[in-house]
């Protein structure tokens, strides 16, 4: 009795500083900014989770109809200038006459080596993967983009969306990828992913392990996985506490930012950030269950290239998934930072990356792109890694140039993204979006505005996810 009643007490006091905080970060929400038409109306109920299709394509045009539709319920000449909704904006969708945010097929016809399924990342769209999916097409693969249920019409359509109806969506692709290469004389199904989309090409293939119902891939290649995330993703789901009242309505809102990005969300839901969360922790309980059953044998090959400062997840945790399942068929590759700029950045994130690369004892392909170790500022690139004896070798270095003058590190958007991208290119308007002013008087972060967002190693990746594709495959 005397152990209980402090107990109890201490429960009180930790209760009552957990409400406190929840109170007043709710009415911290009230001074965001005021939330707009895409914010409140939802879009109408997702196609893949209330209907079925025979093909892509059947499902690439409704799917084209679905986004028009949800886009057009909200568009209006009253919107701010720089808005997607503002159809005299340049930043509008249908401007040009590419549809960045519709699930998409691009078909070889029957030459076709091989049925793709890419899968885009939270927040963004079918676009994100589009310089991917031109890449490959162009070697004769069949590539078919998904647009997962939530994205590409209002941000409100991620309040709330959860993981398994993405899940669905990947698994009626895979059904029809798997039937589309039956057509097409039984050739390989490969999948890839970028950040949540990573995710979820893990979490298919550890399920179908056991599940004879879904079809495994041969191969699968990922782009900024997300294999971790911030636990604060959890705790973002305590607004459900009171964000269904209408005075607290802003708190279900991590931002509520101008839509300027014509094929991604800016504003972002807590509910988003707690999904992804959840992905994550069940792909890492898998993966235990797969280790501890030795089951990696049955698992398809993977590939993955991540930056090593990627700020949206968390690196470290997708080289402890890779020690979990990885074997000798499967490839990580981490970028490094420009070491030209070493006094610049914080910490000693190259010493960490060689010493993570360093004592890796698994047996899976353990690379990084780093400056070469010369005295010389010339920033030439090479690969490395680290043999038995704990020595660091070169293991390629011709063709991969040197690093930007100006860029200092490769970002978490930029690694599926050309450097040609028309959107988000070297030359795009968004990648030379300078506006400059007096700092804490944007509501759009400093940092947004002058992340890199396209990979200037787009072509060397390229080259690797082909050789990756090639090895032992077709």
């Amino acid at each position: 009795m005397k152990i209980l009643k402090p107990l109890i007490k201490t429960t009180v006091i930790i209760l009552v500083i957990v409400i406190s905080i929840v109170f007043f970060r709710a009415y911290d929400s009230r001074n965001m900014p005021k939330l707009k038409a895409w914010h409140i109306q939802k879009p109408t109920p997702e196609l893949l989770l209330n209907n079925d299709y025979s093909s892509f394509e059947e499902f690439a045009n409704a799917d084209q109809q679905y986004v028009r539709s949800n886009i057009d319920a909200v568009v209006s000449s009253d919107f701010d200038i720089f808005e997607r909704y503002n159809p005299l904006s340049n930043n509008y969708p249908y401007k040009s006459n590419i549809d960045y945010n519709s699930s998409f097929v691009l078909d070889p016809g029957q030459k076709t080596k091989a049925v793709v399924v890419l899968i885009h990342g939270l927040s963004d769209s079918p676009y994100h993967m589009r310089d991917i999916a031109k890449s490959l097409f162009e070697k004769d693969y069949y590539v078919f983009v998904l647009r997962m249920p939530g994205h590409g019409t209002l941000p409100s359509g991620l309040l709330d969306v959860k993981w398994q109806d993405w899940q669905k969506a990947v698994n009626w692709s895979m059904k029809t990828a798997d039937e589309l290469s039956i057509l097409r004389g039984d050739i390989p199904v490969y999948m890839g992913g970028f950040s949540t989309g990573g995710s979820l090409s893990f979490n298919y293939s550890f399920n179908a392990i056991d599940n004879d119902k879904l079809r495994m891939p041969d191969k699968v290649f990922l782009f900024s996985p997300a294999a971790g995330v911030s636990s604060l993703a959890y705790v973002g789901s305590w607004h459900h506490s009171l964000s269904w009242l209408p005075y607290f309505k802003k708190f279900a809102w991590l931002d509520i930012l101008p839509e300027y990005d014509p094929a991604k969300y800016m504003s972002f839901t807590k509910n988003a950030g707690r999904q992804v969360f959840l992905l994550c922790k069940e792909n890492m309980k898998l993966a235990k269950e797969i280790n501890k059953k030795n089951d990696q044998n049955k698992l398809p090959a993977f590939i993955s290239f991540e930056s090593w400062v990627d700020a949206t997840v968390i690196p470290k945790d997708l080289v402890a998934l890779y020690n979990l399942i990885g074997d000798s068929n499967d490839e990580l590759l981490l970028f490094d930072v420009n070491r030209k700029f070493a006094p610049f950045i914080k910490g000693n994130v190259s010493e960490e990356l060689e010493a993570i690369v360093k004592k890796n004892s698994s047996n899976y392909k353990f690379e990084f792109l780093s400056n070469l170790p010369i005295d010389s500022m010339d920033n030439l690139l090479g690969i490395f890694t680290f043999n038995s004896n704990g020595d660091k070798i070169e293991i390629e270095s011709e063709n991969y140039n040197r690093w930007p003058k100006s860029i200092y590190s490769i970002s978490h958007i930029s690694i599926p993204i050309s450097y040609t991208n028309e959107l988000y290119g070297k030359n795009s308007a968004l990648s030379n979006m300078l506006i400059v002013g007096e700092k804490n008087t944007l509501i759009i972060p400093s940092a947004d505005i002058t992340r890199v967002r396209y990979n200037p190693f787009f072509d060397f990746m390229m080259k690797r996810v082909d050789d990756f594709m090639r090895d032992k495959g077709e």
